[in-house]
């Protein structure tokens, strides 16, 4: 419990009684798939008016109370207790407040100040310290609390006109030959170059005899789909016409051959 020595071999409960006048905290909110209440411990953690807007809320939870106000900062000092116990330091956050506080105030100072030589130690062997700062404020959120006014043809009538955000990425640079960036052209789910209709990233630009082989692709691809759409009914009536006339054509070739031998 915070405030008193942690023990294993001896445990304690304290009753966690209400006045009778108060209400009880199960009837808060009778719908069965709210804030679960214990009741063996009789308590209700969370808050059993969650779905309620208002701020004139009875009761709100056990939780709200721990997680509120120097609670954290009074169950970090208590960890700390326990762990200055297990290594032979006798200190207690009730009975000897002023020399808990001045140990654990301490201890954060020696702590922030080894993660610093840590991180100097990293930089100082790595490098990379020109990649910790933070670009400015313009970049990151592209915007400013700058006053601009703007007339009604746009031109500039107060305040210092907004910089154009640049990107770290090179602009209007084409690579192997091409007239168009990646990304401008799209076809069948996949993106290309408009100048070349290339599906292909980092290709040499073909120019209209791309797209001229592009178009034949096309009409191919689209051929090949129409076969594979057909159904077995019609290639099982195909396969019987090739039948079909391969005995035309083998009977044919019989009836010559029988008007040759009778000659």
């Amino acid at each position: 419990m915070p405030g008193t020595k942690f023990d294993t071999k001896h445990r304690t409960t304290i009753r966690n009684l209400r006045i009778r006048e108060d209400t009880a905290k199960y009837l808060y909110n009778l719908d069965p798939e709210s804030a679960h209440y214990d009741p063996k411990t009789r308590s209700m953690r969370d808050n059993p008016f969650k779905n309620n807007p208002r701020d004139d809320i009875l009761y709100r939870g056990e939780n709200f109370v721990r997680h509120s106000g120097d609670v954290k900062d009074m169950a970090k000092q208590q960890m700390f207790a326990w762990e200055a116990k297990e290594r032979n330091l006798d200190v207690h956050l009730l009975a000897d407040p002023t020399k808990m506080e001045l140990l654990y105030s301490d201890f954060k100072e020696k702590k922030e100040g080894f993660k610093q030589d840590v991180k100097e130690g990293i930089l100082e062997k790595y490098g990379g310290e020109e990649h910790l700062e933070a670009p400015p404020r313009e970049l990151l959120l592209a915007q400013t609390e700058n006053y601009v006014e703007y007339s009604r043809t746009g031109q500039l009538i107060k305040g210092q006109e907004k910089a154009v955000a640049k990107s770290k990425y090179e602009e209007d640079v084409y690579s192997s030959n091409h007239m168009s960036v990646w990304g401008s052209y799209w076809e069948s789910g996949l993106w290309g170059y408009s100048c070349c209709h290339s599906l292909i990233k980092m290709s040499y630009c073909t120019g209209d005899a791309g797209k001229i082989a592009a178009k034949s692709r096309a009409a191919q691809m689209k051929r090949v789909l129409e076969e594979k759409q057909k159904s077995l009914v019609e290639l099982h009536q195909e396969r019987n016409k090739d039948k079909k006339k391969k005995k035309k054509k083998k009977s044919k070739q019989q009836d010559r051959e029988d008007e040759e031998e009778n000659k």
